[in-house]
């Protein structure tokens, strides 16, 4: 079982399944399902567009999955998106954030994509679509600016759960 939810890690894994989204993307993908409360190996493949039949992915996917249940579960915000190393260019990590929001809205909504933020109660309908105009969002923030940004996920994220998933 793979337990290094590291950002390279899911680069490389995600390109030796030849899945087409970024690690940010797949790991958005991963807590948005979370936050609908769909926790299981089918739905996690059928949602990143995997073969079921990679072992790798699966091991990956299940510690992913059992890891964000954890941390979810123990409503600390504990969450982090899965972004590159703060080493790298704000250029790079603001892309990553905004595939990162792009996954989680489409993990969110993938097996009920006729529901809308407005169909949750008011709280959950604004953090949806406050994640949902970041994931169109384009261009380059500056560290700070995304440092904010990810802590308002991180509660968003929490709060959407807290109030969908259990």
């Amino acid at each position: 079982m793979l337990d290094d939810l590291s950002y390279d890690m899911w680069t490389a894994v995600l390109e030796q399944a030849e899945v087409a989204l970024s690690a940010s993307e797949a790991h958005g993908v991963m807590t948005g399902l979370a936050c609908a409360g769909i926790l299981d190996d089918a739905s996690a493949i059928a949602a990143l567009g995997a073969n079921e039949n990679d072992a790798e992915l699966s091991d990956a996917l299940e510690s992913a999955r059992r890891h964000l249940a954890d941390t979810l579960a123990a409503a600390e915000l504990g969450l982090e998106p899965l972004l590159p190393d703060e080493e790298r260019p704000a250029v790079q990590r603001s892309r990553a954030l905004t595939e990162w929001c792009q996954g989680f809205v489409a993990g969110f909504y993938f097996h009920d994509r006729d529901k809308e933020a407005g169909d949750y109660p008011e709280v959950v309908g604004e953090a949806l679509a406050d994640i949902g105009d970041l994931a169109e969002a384009s261009g380059t923030v500056n560290d700070s600016d995304l440092a904010e940004i990810v802590e308002y996920l991180r509660v968003a994220v929490q709060l959407i759960y807290e109030e969908v998933a259990n």
